[in-house]
């Protein structure tokens, strides 16, 4: 069986095909307005539990009450792990 090349200059060089995840960064503390590390706790515990018990439009919801702006599709990428923090 044949093996696959070295593809790490490559990829080395490639930039990112898809913006950085918001979640992600909103959770690293790199989104204005930043979370308090409570409320980061919370947002990784939310986003842990079941969508069926805590749904992305709640997530963003309590978000928007925090001046964060965003969207179901980012917090359910996110919670797929389909973003780029994957």
């Amino acid at each position: 069986m044949a093996t696959k090349p070295d593809l790490t200059e490559f990829y080395a060089l490639s930039k990112p095909k898809k913006p950085p995840c918001q979640i992600g960064l909103i959770l690293a503390g790199e989104f204005s307005p930043k979370l308090k590390p409570q409320e980061c706790e919370q947002l990784r515990a939310a986003l842990d539990t079941d969508a069926g018990i805590i749904t992305a439009s709640a997530i963003v919801q309590w978000l928007k009450a925090r001046g964060i702006e965003t969207n179901t599709n980012r917090v359910s990428n996110h919670r797929r792990r389909v973003c780029t923090c994957g």
